[in-house]
């Protein structure tokens, strides 16, 4: 992509990649203030190898637009360069480049002495170069900049991350798709991060909504948000490797602020619709910290220690989870928490028999309901038992999302209507290698010898270049 860019990286005005090419990212890549790159379906682009700071990534600057629009045909895919697209690259291979960042000028609680404050209202996101205000998310408070919470980033849909992921240090990882500070003018939906050595979506404040996203093999949790995050989610569906020593974390870990502030805004985020199947042993479904608010809502939560763990911590500053629960600014309701030995927990340990009552009467049950047994090896990708995430009943519900412009009225719990073909099916790399066996009629049985295997994926992999620009 160098031939792309300026001398310093950077695209500046409008570019488009075509599908009848193969991309390489071969550097830090920043999409400009004002610039709008635009990435045709079925568009590959393979980042190169480097470690840390110099680890290449594709990064959407403040002001700056990525257009991926995708189909479920014609994905648009990120990958290691080692990656020969056939399904048969290790998931078990991650760290291979960077990832992809946005930034923005919507909400966010930093502080110029967090951590990796610059003035209050910006940061440097994490895993990039502080020196470098490029890697800047946020508005300059102290100079009179305001937030913008419809900043529009642009759009992604239909959109692979897969083997990327960089891991500086603690608090300094760049994550499959990283996310500061981003608008909910911006559109995020049909998103795949596959094998990432950090987590697979991270929210650093922003009021951007994400639909359709699922996380598959990631180092780390499934999604992450914090500094003051309050968008919405809907339909997630997260997969983890189910070895004990396969790496993987909380399904969702749901903070506030990592640097024990008390700033405003709290993150206060809505979710609806999620299906996160854990590796077993020893994570959290969710993982409720410091300084977070919202609601986690309609949901399918399997194979983890604990379904649910508050946090409280008598020296930190500013309320926890745990308290903001007590006090109804945090709800969990009406999910199920299947294979799941500790339905809710308190730093760790069973709740007192008052606040696990309470927990029970916001509708939170222990059952199973679908099939989340997985097993795989990472380092051939030969399914032996593939999960089946799509109930069959026992999910219905009639406690609805709310009626707004961007929530669908599911009355089922979990990212999957019962009976119904998953929305990851033919596009996702988890369905393509049969670790999900979800499909009904078998639609991607490409090639009509009664299995969906790499072999489709080979089909539909061939045919990309052929028709994904109409």
């Amino acid at each position: 992509m160098s031939t792309l860019t300026n001398a310093q990286g950077e695209i500046t005005g409008d570019v488009t990649l075509t599908c009848n090419n193969t991309y390489s990212l071969n550097e830090q890549v920043y999409v400009q203030n004002g610039a709008r790159l635009f990435i045709q379906p079925g568009t590959v682009i393979r980042g190169q190898s480097g470690t840390e700071l110099n680890s290449k990534y594709l990064l959407v600057m403040r002001g700056g637009q990525i257009f991926a629009n995708g189909n479920a045909s014609c994905p648009i895919i990120f990958t290691d360069a080692n990656d020969p697209l056939d399904g048969s690259y290790p998931v078990s291979t991650r760290g291979q480049w960077g990832g992809l960042l946005i930034l923005g000028r919507a909400s966010n609680n930093v502080l110029a002495t967090d951590d990796l404050g610059i003035v209050n209202g910006t940061a440097v996101i994490e895993g990039t170069d502080d020196q470098d205000s490029r890697n800047y998310y946020g508005v300059d408070l102290d100079n009179g900049e305001t937030f913008d919470d419809n900043d529009n980033s642009g759009i992604l849909r239909y959109v692979s991350l897969r083997h990327g992921g960089t891991n500086i240090g603690a608090n300094n990882e760049i994550n499959g798709l990283t996310l500061g500070s981003v608008g909910r003018g911006t559109t995020l939906e049909y998103i795949e991060v596959i094998a990432n050595d950090d987590d697979g979506v991270e929210f650093f404040g922003g009021t951007v909504d994400l639909k359709h996203s699922m996380v598959a093999y990631c180092n780390d949790d499934y999604w992450d948000w914090d500094h003051g995050y309050s968008g919405r989610i809907q339909f997630g569906y997260g997969l983890q490797l189910p070895s004990p020593g396969s790496q993987g974390d909380n399904g969702m870990e749901c903070d506030g602020d990592d640097n024990n502030t008390s700033n405003a805004p709290l993150s206060d985020p809505t979710v609806y619709n999620m299906t996160i199947i854990g590796r077993g042993a020893g994570d959290r479904a969710l993982e409720l910290k410091e300084r977070t608010r919202g609601s986690i809502n309609n949901s399918i939560f399997a194979n983890f220690a604990s379904g649910a763990n508050f946090n409280e911590e008598a020296a930190r500053v500013g309320a926890d989870a745990y308290n903001e629960w007590l006090a109804g600014n945090l709800e969990v309701n009406n999910n199920i928490f299947q294979n799941c030995p500790l339905i809710a927990s308190l730093n760790g340990a069973a709740l007192g028999a008052t606040q696990a009552a309470a927990f029970a009467a916001d509708g939170n049950t222990a059952a199973t309901v679908i099939d989340a047994t997985l097993a795989i090896d990472p380092n051939t990708n030969v399914v032996s038992d593939a999960v089946n995430p799509v109930p069959t009943s026992g999910v219905t519900t009639t406690s609805l999302p709310p009626v707004d412009d961007f929530f669908c009225g599911a009355n089922y719990k979990g990212a999957f209507a019962p009976g119904a073909t998953a929305w990851t099916q033919g596009w996702t790399l988890a369905a393509l290698q049969g670790a999900d066996g979800s499909a009904v009629d078998c639609p991607t049985d490409i090639n009509g010898d009664g299995t969906t295997d790499i072999l489709d994926f080979l089909d539909l992999n061939s045919n990309f270049n052929q028709s994904c620009a109409n």
